[in-house]
């Protein structure tokens, strides 16, 4: 990829290649766990165990519809179960399994490397503000009208390099 030009572009294309930069890492330092995304949906379940898919939804920005399949396809991958509310029986509860528990702690890891490479000659207060000019970022953006979008979260092909 090319970065030359990365000054002159908005803030929204900026913060896709960066996304896109920052889990092809991720991604490829987490190729032997044997499940290939949701890597946010775990590593907030992490901190967050038991809480209800809604919670999920809320706090990673991820439509409902799209997080019945990812708890779906994480279920499948034996990382997580849901859990009946007792005391609300619409409601579901997604609990690590023991599975789930060890590689989540995997993904926690690997997300606090990749944090400390990227911000290896960054003082700290610069990262505080960078970590504050985000929150800023978003707390205006969800003020703003817009429109729900769905992300695909289909199964990318692995390139060979």
């Amino acid at each position: 990829m090319n970065i030359d030009n990365y000054e002159k572009h908005s803030v929204g294309v900026k913060a896709l290649i960066l996304s896109k930069l920052y889990y092809s890492v991720l991604s490829k330092s987490l190729e032997s766990l044997g499940v290939e995304r949701y890597f946010s949906v775990l590593n907030f379940l992490h901190n967050n165990n038991g809480c209800n898919q809604q919670c999920i939804c809320n706090n990673l920005a991820i439509d409902k519809t799209a997080m019945v399949k990812v708890i779906d396809y994480l279920i499948k991958a034996n990382f997580v179960e849901r859990k009946l509310n007792p005391n609300d029986r619409r409601e579901y509860f997604i609990v690590l399994t023991k599975k789930g528990l060890k590689q989540t702690t995997e993904i926690v890891n690997a997300f606090k490397r990749i944090d400390e490479k990227i911000f290896a000659n960054t003082s700290k207060q610069d990262q505080l503000v960078f970590h504050k000019m985000l929150g800023q970022l978003a707390a205006t953006l969800i003020e703003l009208p817009a429109t729900d979008l769905f992300f695909n979260y289909k199964k990318t092909k692995k390139q060979k390099k």
